[in-house]
C-alpha cells in the first residue's frame, strides 16, 4: 500500500509538470530532465536496486520521525511548526503521511518536487540577473548537478533548503529592482523559514538585513537634507533592525551558531568545532585550531577543504571517489566565477549574492570537520554558485553547443 501511495503521488506530480511545461513551453527540456532524473533515484532507493549515498542516517531517522509525528499529532502539528530543533522538515512531511497515509515512497516524492522547483528558481534568477541563455545553461547544470540529484531525491532537509534559500534570493533580487515591500517580506520569509530546517542556513537573511539597513539609511539622510521623507524605507528600517537588534543585543541564538556573544567567546567553541574531525573522511589533523591566533589562516584552508575536498591525497576508498568528482565540480565553478567576478561586481544585486555566499562558506567551512559532511553541506550553496557562474559556463560545458547559444 505504501508503494502505491507513492506512485500515485510520483504520477501526480508528472502529470502537473507536463500541465506547467504546456503553458511554458521554453522549460519544457530542463524540468522535465530534472524531475525524470530525481524520480528516478527515488525509485532506485524505493526497490534497493542500489544504496544511494547518505540514504541511510538522517534520512532514515527523520522519516521515521514524521511517522511518529504522524501518529501522535496528526494534523495538529502544525501548532508545534516552528520550534528550534530542526525537525521541520519530519513535521512538514508528517501532515501528507496524516491526510494520504504513511509511505516512505511519497516522502522522498515531496523532495523532488522541491528540487524540481529550485531548477526553475534557478533559471528564474539566471535570467533575470543575465540573459536567456545563461539562465538556460545554469537551470541544466541545476538539472544535472549530481548531488543536487541525489539530495532532492532523499527524505533530507537540503532540497527545502535550496527551495527556501532561492525563495530568499528572488525576493532580494525583486525588491532591488522595484523596491517591493512584497519582495521585501518574501526574502524575509525565505531566510525566516530556513532557521528552522538549519540554523546557519538563514545567515544570509541577516547579512541582507544588515546591508539593506546601511543603504535605505543613506537614502534616508540624503531625504531629510533634501526635506524629504520616505515612509515606506522608514518603515522597513524599523522592521530589519528589530531581528538585528535580538541577535546583536544576545536576545536571540541562531541554532548551532548562538549568538553575538559567541563571537567575542570564539576560543569556547574550538573544541565543538575539532570534535567534527573524525572517522576516515576527516580532515587532516593540522587543520585543528589550538588558539585564537590560528583562527585565520586556518579557517582559510578549511573553507577550501570545504569547498573542493576530497582532495585526491584524501582517498582512503572507493566512495571517496564520489567526493572528489563532487569537488572537482565545485573547483570548476569557482573558477566560472572568478572569471566572471567583474559582472558580479558591476552589479549590486550579485554583490550581496556573492557577500552572502562568502558567508556561507566562511561559517559552515569553519564549522565543518571532515569532508563526509561538507559534501552534503555545501550542496546547500551550490545554486548560488552556478547562478553566479551562468554567463561563463558555456566555456567548458556547453563548448559544443557554442553556435547554437551565438544565434
Amino acid at each position: 500500500m505504501e508503494q502505491i501511495i507513492g506512485w500515485i503521488f510520483l504520477l501526480t506530480i508528472f502529470f502537473f509538470l507536463i500541465l506547467w511545461t504546456k503553458k511554458k513551453p521554453y522549460l519544457k527540456d530542463f524540468i522535465l530532465v530534472a524531475f525524470l532524473l530525481r524520480a528516478l533515484c527515488v525509485l532506485i532507493n524505493e526497490y534497493e536496486i542500489i544504496i544511494l549515498p547518505d540514504s541511510q542516517d538522517d534520512a532514515r531517522t527523520f522519516e521515521l520521525i514524521a511517522r511518529k509525528f504522524s501518529s501522535n499529532y496528526g494534523l495538529m502539528i502544525v501548532l508545534d511548526f516552528f520550534k528550534n530543533d530542526s525537525l521541520l522538515t519530519p513535521r512538514f512531511i508528517s501532515i501528507f503521511y496524516t491526510i494520504f497515509g504513511e509511505s516512505k515512497m511519497m516522502a522522498q516524492c515531496i523532495s523532488v518536487i522541491f528540487g524540481t522547483l529550485s531548477v526553475y528558481m534557478v533559471y528564474y534568477l539566471s535570467n533575470e540577473l543575465w540573459d536567456h541563455h545563461s539562465a538556460k545553461k545554469a537551470a541544466w547544470v541545476a538539472a544535472f548537478f549530481p548531488n543536487l540529484i541525489l539530495y532532492s531525491s532523499l527524505t533530507l532537509r537540503e532540497p527545502y533548503i535550496v527551495f527556501f534559500l532561492l525563495i530568499g534570493l528572488i525576493g532580494i533580487l525583486r525588491f532591488m529592482q522595484k523596491n517591493s515591500f512584497n519582495s521585501f517580506l518574501q526574502a524575509i520569509t525565505g531566510f525566516y523559514l530556513l532557521i528552522f530546517f538549519h540554523g546557519p542556513a538563514a545567515v544570509g537573511g541577516f547579512i541582507f538585513l544588515f546591508y539593506l539597513i546601511l543603504n535605505l539609511i543613506k537614502k534616508q539622510i540624503k531625504n531629510l537634507y533634501n526635506s524629504r521623507l520616505n515612509l515606506s524605507s522608514f518603515f522597513i528600517i524599523i522592521i530589519s533592525l528589530i531581528p538585528l537588534t535580538l541577535f546583536l543585543t544576545n536576545n536571540y541564538k541562531i541554532p548551532y551558531i548562538g549568538g553575538v556573544q559567541t563571537l567575542f567567546e570564539i576560543e569556547n567553541s574550538f573544541y565543538h568545532i575539532n570534535n567534527f574531525m573524525v572517522d576516515t573522511a576527516s580532515y587532516p589533523s593540522w587543520l585543528i585550531i589550538n588558539n585564537i591566533s590560528e583562527l585565520f589562516t586556518k579557517t582559510i584552508f578549511k573553507i577550501l577543504y570545504f569547498l573542493f575536498s576530497p582532495f585526491i591525497w584524501d582517498i582512503k576508498s572507493s566512495y571517496h571517489l564520489i567526493g572528489l568528482f563532487d569537488g572537482t565540480l565545485y573547483l570548476i565553478f569557482t573558477i566560472y566565477v572568478i572569471k566572471n567576478r567583474h559582472s558580479i561586481w558591476q552589479n549590486p544585486i550579485t554583490r550581496l549574492f556573492l557577500l552572502i555566499f562568502i558567508c556561507y562558506i566562511v561559517i559552515y567551512g569553519l564549522g565543518v570537520g571532515n569532508f563526509g559532511q561538507g559534501i552534503r553541506h555545501r550542496s546547500k550553496f551550490v545554486v548560488m554558485l552556478i547562478i553566479l557562474a551562468a554567463p561563463k559556463i558555456h566555456r567548458f560545458i556547453f563548448s559544443t553547443h557554442k553556435k547554437l547559444y551565438n544565434k
